[in-house]
């Protein structure tokens, strides 16, 4: 099995720096991958267990992997609320990772709203996309909850009663034109499977992770990552994805 080091790094975007981590593949590096983490605004950030996990496996590939936290988040400059910034964010990191691993696949993959946020900044309308080659997204939120009463349901498993579906983001999903790997729980309450599979290109492969919620746990609310489904789960989909695997 491939190791893989950790190196602290900063990347600048705008005039901001980010926080960053990079894993390095222990036996030669292969492509890139990056990877972001799910809602700012909701405590995400880069040491989030599915974020490190993706990045892990994407280094035991052969993937120069680079996890970041978005401007204003933990030591990253900036305001959280910059939605705007944030695809800059993603756009500076992908180009960060790809130059540093000089050859291979350009892979970009996102947990919730990192996810989101990939499909936003791909969108075929948008100008200064990222050059990427395959796309893992995981559990990309059609559904964000922005009452006290939807926060609670989401920790309890429960349908949201109040959060409307993302047209935009639906949309934008709907859009992605580069092979795609979708991984989603059964049990995932803001990223329904039945819209996600009507909204995915027909080249966009949905795996459904059966008991896991959208924190990919078995247990109620965030509880402890269900490593022994992910795990496998992440390395199916990047070996699935353009490049060479080991």
């Amino acid at each position: 099995m491939l190791g893989s080091d950790t190196h602290d790094l900063t990347i600048p975007s705008g005039v901001y720096r980010l926080d960053a981590r990079l894993h390095v593949p222990a036996s030669g590096v292969r492509g890139s991958l990056v990877v972001a983490h799910p809602h700012p605004m909701h405590g995400g950030h880069m040491n989030h267990p599915v974020v490190v996990t993706t990045a892990e496996r994407g280094a035991h590939l052969g993937l120069l992997a680079l996890r970041f936290d978005f401007r204003g988040v933990q030591a990253s400059e900036g305001d959280t609320t910059d939605m705007d910034g944030h695809l800059e964010d993603w756009r500076r990191a992908a180009v960060e990772v790809a130059e540093r691993a000089g050859t291979g696949p350009r892979l970009g993959a996102g947990f919730s709203y990192g996810s989101r946020t990939l499909a936003t900044v791909l969108y075929p309308e948008r100008d200064r996309r990222p050059h990427l080659d395959g796309l893992l997204l995981l559990a990309p939120a059609t559904r964000v909850p922005t009452t006290r009463r939807d926060f609670g349901n989401l920790l309890l498993g429960r349908p949201l009663s109040e959060a409307a579906r993302d047209e935009r983001v639906l949309r934008h999903l709907g859009a992605l034109e580069l092979p795609t790997q979708v991984l989603v729980g059964e049990n995932d309450v803001v990223a329904p499977v039945d819209e996600l599979a009507a909204a995915l290109p027909a080249h966009a492969k949905l795996t459904v992770l059966p008991g896991l919620n959208h924190f990919f746990s078995r247990h109620t609310g965030a509880g402890a990552l269900a490593t022994d489904v992910f795990v496998p789960a992440v390395d199916a989909a990047l070996a699935a994805l353009p490049g060479p695997n080991v």
